[in-house]
């Protein structure tokens, strides 16, 4: 089980991180491949907010694709990287889903209706991950006493 969530981690927790790697180096690039919400359906703010939030997951994303490897190769701190990495996933997930129905409400432009369902369910997506890494964590540690 360990090892199966671990490469999951890597894969999915690494395809993030790439996103947002394109998304910090190349934010047009990222709007052609559908990384990032296309110029002509969203408003300005959320385009500067969308690649100023890529720079900052370039340093918070990296933890659960790093917990991921430590599963892998069965590293004695693989709990607590995944609790940081689940943490911090949890808590990126929400506040993402919090910032875009705000700018839903406030009327701004956050993209096509299918941008809309595509990133809303990669929120929750994420969200899930983070419970499940979390949770296991916690329960091997819990079995460690």
């Amino acid at each position: 089980m360990q090892e199966i969530i671990g490469w999951g981690l890597l894969i999915m927790g690494g395809a993030l991180y790439l996103a947002q790697v394109i998304s910090s180096v190349n934010f047009q690039l990222a709007q052609r491949l559908g990384i990032q919400e296309k110029s002509e359906f969203t408003d300005q703010i959320l385009q500067r907010s969308e690649r100023y939030t890529a720079y900052w997951d370039l340093l918070t994303l990296g933890w659960l694709p790093l917990a991921g490897v430590l599963m892998i190769i069965n590293h004695e701190w693989w709990p607590i990287m995944s609790l940081i990495g689940g943490a911090i996933y949890l808590d990126t997930s929400g506040r993402e889903a919090a910032k875009n129905i705000s700018f839903r409400h406030e009327g701004i432009k956050v993209g096509t209706e299918k941008q809309k369902k595509l990133f809303f369910s990669s929120y929750i997506i994420m969200a899930v991950i983070a419970v499940i890494v979390i949770t296991y964590s916690v329960s091997v540690l819990v079995s460690r006493l």
